[in-house]
């Protein structure tokens, strides 16, 4: 029996690559299929600075008081009553976070 390959080759890069990656394409040698490989930029792979730590950690420090304070009824009523007061903030989650963040920060 015939062996049939419906792979076809990369016309073209799709997809959420940044500028700074690398693509690089591959054949199997067993089915001779082409398979898109992205590399990535070499400045990419280092570990966090001290600074992206920290702001990581605020991030995390902020999505655990939103998570708490939108599971207390009472502080989720009181929050959703000035979410709907403004216009800045399109969900309830980005308004609290917001605001959390703002008051972590100290603005």
């Amino acid at each position: 029996m015939a062996k049939i390959n419906m792979a076809t080759p990369f016309d073209s890069n799709k997809g959420k690559y940044a500028k700074t990656d690398q693509i690089y394409f591959k054949t199997r040698r067993f089915d001779e299929q082409v398979i898109g490989v992205r590399q990535k930029h070499p400045t990419t792979n280092e570990p966090p600075t001290a600074n992206q730590q920290a702001a990581q950690t605020q991030f995390a420090t902020v999505a655990a008081q939103v998570k708490t304070a939108l599971a207390d009824p009472m502080q989720k009523a009181a929050l959703k009553t000035e979410w709907k007061q403004q216009k800045k903030c399109k969900t309830l989650t980005g308004y609290v976070f917001r605001k959390m963040y703002l008051n972590l920060n100290g603005d």
